[in-house]
């Protein structure tokens, strides 16, 4: 019920996004930087020999790169006394937005600084996230200004590397890994909301 409410959110924004902006009220530099993301994103996905994490790189094009380092990645596992997995790890410092981004999907992708445990992030939610190890759930993106998050579970559990939902009351796992969660985003982003 709350999926399927999601992606008609999803759809019913999306229209609001095309009903009130025309291809008249774009500034040609708008249009063309709308065409560039679209060519990008078709090119990523046309691409067979490309890893999901290169495809995210190129349909955000040229300025995605993070100026992360891997000190930084080990602060953020010391602050939780976590061991992220290894392809969120790679995410985090090849292309990971270095302040708050917005791609045209609608996803806020979080910079290294601000990403947080599941409990932290969700701490006012009445009786919790209800996931294991809340703790060791790192939160790395919201959707249309938090209607839901996504995160992964960085604990040793049999849960290690999956990529949730949070959405308040269920939150589903709906990748099994990061590589999958940004192959699947990429080619539809509704297939994991």
């Amino acid at each position: 019920m709350i999926r399927r409410a999601l992606r008609w959110l999803s759809r019913v924004a999306t229209n609001m996004r095309h009903d009130r902006v025309n291809a008249t009220q774009l500034s040609p530099e708008q249009a063309a930087e709308i065409a560039a993301c679209a060519a990008r994103r078709t090119e990523a996905l046309a691409n067979p020999a490309l890893s999901p994490l290169q495809r995210l790189v190129h349909w955000w094009g040229d300025d995605a790169t993070s100026g992360a380092t891997g000190a930084d990645v080990d602060a953020l596992e010391a602050r939780y006394g976590i061991r992220v997995p290894g392809d969120f790890r790679a995410y985090l410092i090849a292309t990971m937005p270095k302040g708050n981004e917005w791609d045209s999907e609608g996803t806020n992708w979080w910079p290294l600084a601000d990403l947080k445990s599941a409990r932290d992030e969700c701490a006012g939610w009445e009786g919790g996230t209800g996931l294991q190890d809340d703790d060791k759930v790192i939160v790395f993106a919201d959707y249309l200004i938090w209607c839901f998050a996504w995160a992964i579970d960085c604990s040793e559990g049999i849960n290690r590397g999956k990529v949730i939902v949070l959405t308040g009351t269920t939150n589903p796992r709906v990748a099994e890994n990061f590589d999958d969660f940004l192959d699947r985003y990429v080619r539809d982003p509704s297939s994991v909301m």
